[in-house]
């Protein structure tokens, strides 16, 4: 397998640029919340984040793709948010973004031992890739992020 950056994909992928306004915001962080509330402790820690430091390090090599099928359930969900840095070569073991013949492009592990894009969702299978066959890559997916509006409880 070899892997090389696409072009041209914005055809293909649903996506959402980032764009900046100056403007930088931090928010408090409360660690280790075990499905509860934050300890009383913990409201004077003082750590703070902003969130575009932390996921848009490089805003004009990030985009934002939204997740469609269940290839990658459950670690992806349909409606899912994929934070995608283009700028990042694609190597083994990394969940990127890459072609695939009769669907386009979409969130695969790549595997270059067994020469194969591997589904994260186990009901599905590998995708066999020839040792000289070439697959596309657009970016390295570094964070997943859903709104909770859409879950179903």
């Amino acid at each position: 397998m070899i892997l090389k950056k696409a072009e041209n994909i914005y055809s293909e992928i649903e996506f959402y640029p980032v764009k900046n306004d100056g403007d930088r915001y931090y928010v408090e962080v409360h660690e280790n919340i075990a499905n509860g509330f934050p300890s009383p402790a913990e409201d004077f820690s003082g750590k703070r984040i902003s969130l575009d430091e932390k996921f848009l390090s490089k805003p004009e090599a990030t985009f934002i793709g939204k997740a469609k099928g269940m290839s990658n359930y459950p670690f992806i969900m349909p409606g899912d948010f994929l934070i995608i840095r283009s700028d990042l070569e694609a190597s083994d073991g990394d969940l990127a973004i890459v072609y695939v013949s009769g669907e386009g492009f979409s969130a695969k592990k790549i595997d270059l031992n067994k020469n194969c894009l591997i589904p994260l969702n186990k009901d599905f299978p590998e995708i066999a890739i020839g040792n000289d066959e070439i697959v596309e890559t657009r970016g390295g997916v570094k964070t997943v992020f859903r709104d909770i509006a859409s879950l179903n409880f």
